[in-house]
């Protein structure tokens, strides 16, 4: 996967984190479906690449996309792999039982907890999945508060400005360190496509004009971005 290609945005990002030294990274978003584990994959690959011992920690309860992977880790923790990309990262896949999540809803455990495996690990990414999720035991406020570091994802074109105030309110309660936010544009069509969508559903249009339309939005590049 290419960082800089598919989202240049969370390069910038990195540098910004490299920059304050940062070493825990919680990353959440608006809502669900806003691009929080992709990112969190992206990144945590990021910090592998720059030779980092890094740990992927899944909280996304909502959605959880990891599971442990069947082989064993060198360093005595354990493997998991992103369930639809196969990605393999050392990390920790979602608590399912009671008890392992009383350790993430406490903050003052959660905060001890991350110290501990700081030890062990140069960065450390965490899916908290979507903010204020009622399906979710375990708090994004709380997972926020305990990282050095905040990103909250959004998805471009969909997310208002109602929505990302009250995102933002959310975690600044929450004493959550933000460092940035990442817009999603990934499925976010660019204006070239949506207008040649426009177009091709004008059945009153002879075909030469649209022909000629759709010439004249292909080769104009100024039109290849997403809106």
């Amino acid at each position: 996967m290419s960082i800089t290609r598919l989202c240049p945005e969370l390069e910038q990002t990195f540098l910004k984190l490299e920059l304050a030294k940062t070493r825990s990274i919680c990353i959440t978003g608006n809502k669900a479906g806003c691009g929080v584990t992709r990112f969190t994959s992206t990144l945590a690959e990021h910090y592998m690449l720059a030779g980092y011992r890094t740990l992927l920690i899944d909280l996304n309860l909502d959605n959880p996309a990891f599971e442990p992977a069947l082989v064993s880790c060198e360093g005595g923790g354990d493997w998991i792999t992103n369930k639809y990309t196969m990605q393999l990262f050392s990390g920790c896949s979602v608590p399912t039982t009671q008890s392992e999540q009383m350790s993430f809803r406490d903050p003052r455990a959660l905060g001890q907890k991350m110290k501990h495996l700081l030890c062990d690990y140069d960065r450390i990414i965490v899916d908290a999945g979507a903010l204020n999720n009622p399906q979710s035991d375990l708090p994004s406020a709380v997972i926020a508060n305990a990282c050095e570091a905040t990103l909250l994802t959004v998805t471009g074109g969909e997310t208002t400005k109602e929505e990302l105030t009250n995102a933002l309110s959310y975690l600044n309660d929450a004493n959550a360190k933000m460092c940035g936010i990442i817009i999603n544009q990934y499925s976010q069509q660019t204006l070239s496509q949506q207008l040649l969508s426009v177009i091709n559903r004008r059945k009153f249009l002879p075909s030469f004009i649209k022909q000629t339309l759709q010439n004249v939005i292909k080769s104009a590049s100024i039109l290849n971005h997403t809106v």
